[in-house]
């Protein structure tokens, strides 16, 4: 018997449970890309029925929008008043408003309280324990890594599936599960807080009956009996509440490319889930407030595209640092010392000096040698307090886009330190002529963008007073205080450190970070524990460091820094040709530290000669932070 029938072409769809049949898209190849609040509209098993798929049976436990108090968050879309952006920056690059993450974060607790009361089932529990540590990761990427508006929709709504996924399999596991394991001698009323699904199987739709979920069956006319009694003959319901329309700002339509196109299957489910890190953005407006417009003219500004150099003359320009000849001595890397530079960690530094330079250990071509952020002595080694003035307004303007490019969605090629010396210097928008410099200042546009490019005009449209990581007041870059520019450089040196960790380590054990979610997962967690606070890689907007606990690595007592220098170990243990004592556990004996140093001293002697193998330069070396 039936409860509803409609009918879709010569398809009949009927339900035993439920008075209604949903509109099918099922059927037909459609394209799956985000609109316009980062969801794949009627295609989203989230948000209406797909077909049932064994790999992912639990989707049929999906919860309906708006049916559980505690998931509100869930369902919410994004706002631009929801999207906190810095004061001072030049690009619309924030993060989402505190009260959100909150939320998020309440959420996802609530939701780990109740997989605790079920951790003894039998099923689903790995499924669980990555989904959950996804989500972990989604909730931290909103609450600290600079976004674009544009990729803030996309990320959020990523962490949403996540946490309705979760929903989803721990109801599977508590009530689905047990009665399709041990089907009752009547079906139970059905739970119409469930999404249920369509399929074309009889078994498939007795045995979901049996466990009280929603479930259509899809059968061609001629299989369906003349004696069969149906309840109600219905219309198909449409959805009235999911948005199909592309993305726009400003007016302007920006639609999300498409990830994959197919039918219902067990594909779409599959791609519904999968991350889309770095895949979907384009780079934002400048922002128009406190810079004046007429400081850079734009793509609508009457001027003629720059003449392109050929490629092979770019392809030149941005080969990226030059590699160390036979004949080189350790002073070719040789840094100033002055007062604005931080001091390298005594462990680093010791193995660098000691390290092989030797240009026969080179092995190009596994690891970009560019700078995954400019080079530190290009602000020192500057000519005149103006030049000065000029490089650190132009990185100041581009350094937000820029730390959200380079952890979301990195270049193929990072710049060498003469590219990055051609940006801060400022890149004429003019078309530039066909020599040698003009194709690497061409490259430079190439790896940077037009948006980064466009923002860096030095002095142009400049603010009075400069705010950076909690400093305010700073009114002179020609002559910045010193506090402000040992930080900057700091800063800088930390994130090359961190980039350069990670590129080598994704390098050398790629298989590390693409065997499974939970294989990266963990193996990202491990990186991440190699620094403090909470936000990973990224350092942005956080207030600067203001105890010695926060250094990490570089914290002077080894209590304090011993977990960080184990971790590091830890994530070297695994490279090819590590030491066999850093595979060996790391402990602090009483008040006696020497074993410990020299391990710490081993673990630095090998990464600092790993990454010179394979950059082929000097790599950036953790600095010590000096407290004003």
């Amino acid at each position: 018997d039936a409860l509803a029938v409609a009918c879709k072409g010569n398809v009949i769809i009927m339900s035993p449970n439920v008075d209604y049949v949903p509109e099918p898209f099922i059927f037909e190849e459609e394209d799956m890309c985000c609109r316009a609040d980062g969801r794949f509209g009627v295609v989203d098993c989230f948000q209406w029925p797909q077909m049932h798929e064994r790999q992912y049976e639990y989707s049929v436990c999906i919860p309906r929008k708006g049916s559980i108090p505690t998931l509100h968050s869930a369902w919410y879309t994004p706002t631009i008043d929801d999207f906190v952006i810095p004061t001072g920056s030049r690009f619309a690059v924030g993060t989402l408003h505190a009260t959100k993450v909150t939320a998020f974060s309440g959420a996802l607790q609530t939701l780990r309280s109740r997989r605790h009361t079920l951790r003894d089932r039998p099923v689903g529990q790995d499924v669980l324990r990555v989904l959950i540590r996804l989500a972990e990761h989604e909730v931290m990427r909103l609450q600290h890594h600079p976004l674009p508006f544009r990729d803030l929709i996309v990320f959020v709504a990523q962490l949403q599936r996540k946490l309705l996924d979760i929903h989803a399999l721990l109801d599977y596991i508590e009530f689905v599960h047990p009665l399709l394991r041990n089907p009752p001698s009547r079906p139970p009323s059905v739970n119409g807080i469930w999404m249920g699904c369509f399929t074309k199987s009889t078994e498939v739709c007795e045995a979901l009956y049996f466990a009280g979920v929603p479930v259509w069956l899809v059968r061609s006319e001629a299989y369906i009996s003349p004696t069969m009694n149906v309840v109600h003959s219905v219309r198909l319901t449409c959805p009235d509440d999911i948005v199909r329309a592309m993305y726009t700002e400003n007016g302007v339509a920006k639609p999300f490319p498409s990830i994959w196109r197919g039918p219902s299957n067990v594909l779409r489910h599959y791609h519904t889930r999968s991350g889309y890190e770095g895949t979907l953005a384009d780079a934002p407006e400048p922002l128009p407030i406190a810079y004046p417009s007429a400081s850079r003219p734009s793509s609508s500004s009457g001027k003629q595209p720059s003449k392109r150099q050929s490629r092979t003359a770019r392809e030149r320009a941005s080969a990226g640092p030059s590699r160390v000849s036979p004949s080189a001595g350790q002073s070719k890397w040789e840094e100033p010392n002055l007062l604005d530079m931080p001091k390298p960690h005594i462990l680093f530094a010791t193995a660098w000096r000691e390290a092989d330079t030797d240009s026969q250990r080179i092995k190009s071509g596994v690891v970009d040698p560019g700078y995954r952020f400019p080079k530190p002595t290009l602000f020192v080694n500057v000519s005149t307090p103006e030049r000065k003035k000029t490089y650190l307004l132009n990185w100041l303007s581009a350094r937000p886009l820029w730390i959200s490019q380079v952890d979301i969605r990195p270049p193929s090629k990072f710049p060498s330190p003469q590219m990055w010396r051609d940006f801060l210097n400022t890149i004429d928008t003019d078309p530039l002529p066909s020599t040698k410099t003009a194709s690497t200042k061409l490259a430079v546009r190439d790896i940077l963008g037009e948006a980064i490019i466009n923002s860096a005009q030095g002095s142009v449209g400049a603010p009075q007073e400069i705010t950076w990581r909690g400093m305010q007041g700073i009114s002179s870059l020609s002559d910045p205080p010193l506090s402000f520019m040992r930080s900057l450089l700091w800063e800088l040196y930390e994130l090359n450190f961190r980039y350069e960790l990670y590129a080598l380590d994704r390098a050398l054990v790629p298989d590390r970070w693409t065997a499974s979610d939970e294989e990266r997962l963990t193996r990202q967690g491990l990186l991440y524990g190699i620094f403090p606070g909470a936000s990973g890689l990224v350092m942005w907007s956080e207030s600067l460091p203001c105890h010695p606990r926060e250094l990490g690595l570089c914290a002077t007592d080894m209590p304090t820094s011993l977990p960080y220098f184990r971790n590091f170990c830890q994530l070297l243990s695994a490279w090819p040709g590590a030491p066999a004592r850093l595979q060996s556990p790391i402990e602090l004996k009483g008040r006696d530290d020497t074993e410990v140093y020299k391990v710490f001293s081993l673990a630095c002697h090998f990464y600092v000669q790993t990454a010179f193998d394979f950059l082929g330069r000097q790599p950036s070396l953790p600095r010590i932070f000096q407290f004003v």
